[in-house]
């Protein structure tokens, strides 16, 4: 597996805009930012941490494919750099949980859009990619 970045922490609550516009993100307050690569939004796996209750479907060690967005969020003239995991086809409450995300492939840098509309028509080609990469990647590849 190609590994381009990590992230683990306790999952927080943050400006709270990713669920109205269809997109509800886990802000995972990263205890090591050294293995966060660039800005940008990656294709990765989510799972919780050894010892973390289940979350709906969700155990510790099911990896399940998620979209994560790593920067600043330019289009909210954000000035705080973030680590927003959107997990594909899931919902259930991860608020205070602790999440691992394996970030490993790059899908478009980080961009600041004119309006709220285009960031979603980006989100959801970033979602259109990353359903291509699960075409490819039905379940996490085993590290080497």
């Amino acid at each position: 597996m190609n590994l381009l970045g990590y992230a683990a922490g306790e999952i927080v609550r943050g400006e709270g805009r990713g669920a109205p516009m269809g997109f509800p993100t886990a802000n995972i307050a990263a205890e090591d930012e050294s293995r966060i690569p660039e800005d940008g939004v990656y294709f990765g796996w989510f799972t919780l941490a050894d010892g973390d209750p289940p979350r709906g479907s969700l155990h510790p060690g099911t990896w399940l494919p998620t979209l994560v967005s790593v920067g600043e969020n330019p289009t909210f003239d954000g000035r705080k750099r973030t680590v927003e995991a959107y997990v594909i086809d899931f919902d259930a409450d991860l608020y205070g949980a602790n999440a691992i995300t394996e970030l490993t492939h790059l899908v478009r840098k980080q961009e600041q859009f004119n309006s709220i509309d285009e960031l979603i028509v980006a989100m959801n080609g970033d979602k259109a990619s990353a359903r291509e990469l699960m075409s490819h990647y039905p379940a996490r590849p085993q590290q080497s």
